[in-house]
């Protein structure tokens, strides 16, 4: 067999760990793989693969005579090389458009913005924006005629954090230790943290996934957190996130996020 082909029968298997353990939260065995898919391998065949996939660092066994689920390393070769986002359905732009026009100021778009990343992505909702000077854009022009105009003095220099969902995290079964509940609505609460990689995230555009023990969140390595910015004219004033376990359905947040923040982006024309 070529090396490709091993490849490819790989990737195929790993593909299915990650979308059944995303769906079940149960750790994956080959006998399982065998009866659900037509992948035409026999079980020994697949606990062959899965030791290489164990051996490459891309699953594990979570306990002795368990299944395997995927490790950070593992979620990070599946977003960057194997999944497929799933396109935002006409329905969800329908409703996502909807929402955004009722909004007429910013305040009320942070409430939809909120709303709907929450329930289209069944995760926790993060909105990060600076805060605008209450001065009228009119007031802004005479008083900085003579000088080129500057975007970022309408913004206060402390910024908001917005929570939506806080309970979405907790009906997962990775977070229903209390002490884990606790702490991280502590973090929900002090927000340093989500502020650090809000702000490191606005240095560069376009999707970030941070993906358990990649991210700055100190103890919760079980946590991912998918970001994109948003802006008013060419300058980043924010951004909007869905925060979920590393077993998250990364295809659909990931297209979810990145359709909201853009239509942010186009709602601050008008507002």
């Amino acid at each position: 067999m070529q090396d490709s082909d091993i490849r490819e029968r790989r990737d195929r298997i790993f593909d299915l760990i990650v979308r059944s353990y995303i769906e079940t939260a149960e750790p994956v065995g080959s006998r399982a793989i065998s009866k659900r898919h037509s992948i035409g391998l026999s079980p020994a065949s697949i606990r062959n693969v899965m030791a290489d996939l164990e051996e490459q660092g891309l699953i594990a066994q979570p306990h002795t005579s368990a299944g395997r689920i995927p490790t950070d390393k593992g979620y990070r070769y599946y977003v960057d090389r194997l999944m497929q986002p799933e396109a935002v359905t006409a329905k969800e732009k329908d409703w996502i458009h909807h929402e955004f026009e009722k909004a007429k100021t910013i305040e009320s778009l942070v409430d939809r913005v909120s709303k709907i990343i929450a329930e289209l992505t069944e995760t926790t909702a993060l909105l990060y924006i600076k805060r605008l000077k209450r001065v009228s854009f009119v007031t802004f022009l005479l008083e900085e005629l003579v000088e080129s105009e500057r975007l970022t003095d309408f913004f206060e220099e402390e910024p908001e954090l917005f929570v939506e969902g806080a309970f979405r995290i907790f009906e997962q079964p990775e977070f229903q230790d209390l002490q884990k509940m606790r702490s991280l609505l502590q973090a929900f609460d002090e927000k340093y943290n989500f502020f650090q990689i809000f702000v490191k995230d606005l240095e560069e555009g376009g999707v970030h996934v941070h993906i358990g023990s990649e991210n700055t969140l100190g103890e919760f390595h079980n946590i991912s957190l998918v970001i994109k910015d948003c802006y008013l004219g060419q300058t980043p004033i924010g951004g909007v996130a869905a925060l979920g376990p590393t077993r998250m359905r990364y295809s659909k947040v990931v297209s979810i996020v990145d359709y909201v923040a853009d239509s942010v982006t186009e709602a601050m024309k008008r507002l």
